[in-house]
């Protein structure tokens, strides 16, 4: 198949690589734990912040923990050896400012081998042989296997003490351990090879010479002083190198501890600046949920004034047509009552003149036209009639209107389709018949108008036409019996 698909039924294949896989573990960790947890966990996660920040300057990656042991992952033999020996210096620096009994140590152990791969996990002999070197390390020590010292001699300066071959349980063949150190000091029962090589080889030389005939012995002492010479200079150069090394393990250590300090600080800096953001983050939600709360009460007080108004502005509307509605009813009841009285005089006079005579007929022959007030005062009452309009499709609308007369005042009241409020007509009739009338209403949006009407009373037809503020005409007409 040439798409790289598994054939179907087919068990997909196992991803596998080489990997340089480092294992650490705290010793005596259970103790601790039993002695005491909160501190024990809380030295825990100050070494872990260490751990973690030089596992990433070293490019490593934690692929699995199990309470205190950590297993991580490396490109470089060479980079997870530097890390392990970083990390071990830096935990030191950190026991050393911590009491005796919180003092916390790690036994590394790294190996490397084939393993396979299952999904962000690493399984197999080469993490296997990681975990068991690790168990043969010193608290604080680091041992590492034969295939990382073969990448990495020649590379670091670092101590190195051959283990030997040593067999571990489930792991099939002995494996070659090493132990090492990147302070000039062994782990505890490590004894470092001492540079004797150049003595030694001198005292045998000696000897060899002694030996020499007496004919010799120019040439012996010629050649023994210059060996002893060499030798001489070879001590001094290895106490030389000896000083340098130590020297160049002190820088390493203060530049180990530098940058530990200066990690640690920037990691407090990082947490405080964190906790700022959080901090500020909650201020400003908690700065737009009131005011939000402040927009809604305020809406709800807006609407709730507007509700009152509308409510209050109602009750006096109908308050004030109720009123109107009286006026109408006492004004139509007062015309009926003169109208009333008028006929009986009217037919009590035609009876005794001994005429009989119909109502009407009496009221046009005793009465008489008006010439002012008096004539006016006979149209007193409410009459019904009409007043119309035209829309805006330029259709008419009209509606029933009651005028109500008094003395030559004109009133009525109505209330408009568009929003029931009432509208108002106001006005009078002169003595020479002429008419006006004031006008207030709504348009059909709710919006107030006014107009101003003029017409005439002509043979008891009272008629008046206008134009509305908006534009539209107006007209009305009433029949103005006596």
């Amino acid at each position: 198949m040439t798409d790289g698909a598994v054939p179907k039924g087919a068990e997909p294949a196992i991803e596998r690589r080489l990997a340089t896989i480092l294992m650490a573990d705290v010793a005596g960790y259970s103790r601790m734990m039993g002695e005491n947890e909160e501190r024990t966990v809380q030295t825990l996660q100050g070494h872990r912040e260490i751990f973690d920040a030089l596992l990433k300057a070293h490019r490593g990656r934690i692929f699995n923990t199990a309470g205190d042991a950590i297993l991580a992952e490396f490109p470089s033999a060479v980079e997870a050896v530097r890390c392990a020996t970083e990390i071990q210096t830096a935990l030191r620096t950190r026991n050393d400012h911590l009491p005796a009994e919180q003092r916390m140590a790690f036994r590394i152990g790294i190996n490397l081998g084939d393993v396979i791969v299952q999904g962000g996990d690493l399984l197999g002999d080469g993490v296997n042989v990681a975990a068991r070197i690790q168990t043969i390390a010193e608290p604080g020590g680091v041992c590492i296997s034969g295939s990382v010292y073969d990448q990495i001699q020649n590379k670091l300066t670092l101590q190195i003490r051959q283990l030997g071959e040593k067999s571990f349980k489930n792991i099939a063949q002995p494996v070659r351990t090493f132990s090492i150190t990147d302070d000039g000091t062994a782990a505890p029962g490590v004894r470092w090879p001492a540079r004797k090589a150049p003595l030694v080889a001198a005292a045998a030389i000696v000897a060899g010479l002694i030996a020499v005939g007496a004919g010799g012995v120019w040439l012996y002492r010629d050649y023994h002083l210059r060996m002893v010479e060499d030798a001489r200079r070879a001590e001094e150069s290895n106490r030389a190198a000896a000083a340098q090394a130590r020297a160049d393990r002190e820088n390493a250590a203060r530049a180990t501890a530098a940058r530990e300090a200066r990690l640690l600080a920037e990691l407090e800096s990082a947490k405080s600046a964190l906790t700022q953001a959080e901090a500020s983050k909650r201020k400003a939600e908690q700065e737009r949920l009131s005011a939000e709360a402040a927009q809604r009460e305020a809406k709800l007080q807006t609407e709730l004034k507007a509700a009152k108004d509308a409510l209050q502005k109602a009750a006096e509307s109908e308050k004030k047509a109720e009123q109107e509605r009286t006026a109408a009813a006492e004004a139509m009841k007062t015309a009926e009552a003169a109208k009333k009285a008028q006929s009986d005089r009217v037919a009590a006079a035609a009876t005794k003149a001994g005429a009989e005579i119909k109502p009407g007929a009496a009221i046009a022959a005793k009465t008489p036209e008006p010439s002012a007030a008096k004539g006016i005062d006979r149209l007193d009452g409410t009459h019904i009639g009409r007043m119309c309009t035209t829309n805006a499709d330029n259709t008419l609308r009209c509606w029933g209107v009651v005028l109500t007369v008094q003395h030559g005042a004109l009133s009525a009241t109505w209330n408009t389709r568009f929003n029931n409020e009432p509208a108002h007509a106001k006005g009078e009739i002169a003595p020479d018949g002429s008419v006006k009338l004031a006008l207030d209403g709504y348009s059909p949006k709710g919006r107030p108008l006014t107009a101003d009407a003029k017409g005439s009373l002509v043979d008891n037809k009272l008629t008046v036409s206008g134009v509305w503020s908006n534009g539209a005409p107006i007209s009305g007409t009433w029949f103005l019996s006596p």
